[in-house]
Formats: C-alpha cells, sequence, structure tokens
C-alpha cells in the first residue's frame, strides 16, 4: 500500500507526513525514555501487530528519527533508540501529552492498558515543580515484570528504565495505584492497606517525601 501523503507545501503537513500514521507517536512516546528492544516495543503496544510494527520502525528509521543498536555485554541486545534528530520530538509529544490530560479519565478504566511506559510518562504530567523545588527524593519501582527509577531532586525530575543508584526507597506497585496517589485522589496509607503499593526497601517518610514531589 503506499503511504498517504498530504501534498501540500507545509511543514506542519510534511511533519505529519512522516509521524502522523497511527502507532507511529506511541512508539516515540516510549523511545524517550531510552532505549526498547522491538519485544519491549511489542509488548507495551497491545493491539499494533508485528507486521504494523515492523513497518512503523522501519519507516521511522528511513526518515532519521530511530536507529538500531546493538548495546554492550553482558546485555548484548539489539534496540531501537532516537537519533538526535528524533530527540527533538521529545518535548512535541509530553506537550501533546499535557494537552490530553484534559481528556483523560479517571479512576483509570479498567479496561484501559497502562504499563510501565505510559506510567513514567503519567507520572511526567504529574510532577508539580512548585511542590518539588525544596525535595531531593529518589524511589525505584518494580512492576509488571519491569523496574524503572525517579529521582526529584529540587524541582526537576528525572525518570530512567531499570534500576536506580542508591534509591531513598524501592516499592512494588500497582501502576494505577500508584497514579492514584500522585494525582491526590486516593491517600497512600489506603492504596497500602489494599496492597497497591509495598516497601521493600526504604521507609514510609522516604516514600511521603517522593510523593510530596506530586499532584495537580
Amino acid at each position: 500500500m503506499a503511504k498517504r501523503q498530504y501534498n501540500q507545501l507545509c511543514p506542519l503537513a510534511y511533519a505529519l507526513d512522516v509521524i502522523g500514521e497511527r502507532w507511529t507517536l506511541l512508539i516515540i512516546r516510549d523511545l524517550a525514555f531510552g532505549p526498547r528492544r522491538y519485544t519491549d516495543l511489542l509488548n507495551g503496544l497491545p493491539g499494533i501487530g508485528t507486521n504494523l510494527l515492523s513497518n512503523r520502525l522501519k519507516a521511522l528509521e528511513e526518515a532519521n528519527i530511530i536507529q538500531q543498536r546493538q548495546l554492550p555485554p553482558p546485555a548484548a541486545s539489539s534496540v531501537y533508540d532516537l537519533t538526535e534528530h528524533g530527540k527533538g520530538l521529545i518535548p512535541i509529544v509530553r506537550m501533546m501529552a499535557h494537552w490530553g490530560m484534559a481528556y483523560i479519565e479517571m479512576p483509570p478504566p479498567a479496561d484501559h492498558y497502562l504499563g510501565t511506559i505510559p506510567t513514567m510518562n503519567a507520572m511526567t504530567m504529574f510532577f508539580n515543580t512548585e511542590k518539588a523545588s525544596d525535595i531531593k527524593a529518589s524511589c525505584e519501582f518494580h512492576g509488571q515484570d519491569e523496574v524503572f527509577y525517579a529521582e526529584v531532586d529540587n524541582g526537576e525530575l528525572n525518570i530512567s528504565q531499570g534500576n536506580g543508584d542508591a534509591p531513598d526507597v524501592v516499592v512494588d506497585v500497582d501502576y494505577r495505584s500508584l497514579l492514584m496517589i500522585l494525582n491526590g485522589m486516593m491517600p497512600k496509607e489506603t492504596v497500602q492497606d489494599a496492597g497497591g503499593i509495598t516497601i521493600t526497601q526504604g521507609s514510609d517518610e522516604a516514600l511521603d517525601q517522593f510523593i510530596g514531589a506530586f499532584g495537580f
């Protein structure tokens, strides 16, 4: 099937010719948090299908938005990553996510997928720079067979895949429960009592300090 194009002499139309196809921006969203294997992308985008994902990745490679590279040992995995040109889309995608907050349902619908990357992305939406201005805290999250790390440092939030460097607190977490805490819709203690979040290292006080950097 021939690729559809707008055929308009306009930079926005040219951009949409490249990134306007279904699933493309979600692939970029996932890669904004670091390199992902093909299977990671496939598992994190339920419903895309192997052929469609392969086609989207090929198109993004041809447009110099993503690249394949080999991780060094011991991982030695082939991963997809954003190119320097592709990284220019990160602030655009995150601004679109902020704009889309007006349409999100809370509590999240039970049939809507919420994986690790969407959770990390949502945390950037719920981060409150004013509340976090004098907070320095870090937390490592274990959920859905993946791990990610978030650090609040005096008004800035850094989130990355994998384990953190000496986190203040480590938790096992249900992602929906986590978002309910961070957006202020449910007290942390209620979620803890229901088993939605469990501290495996660190203290309640350290988790409270971290949570204090979030909320509208």
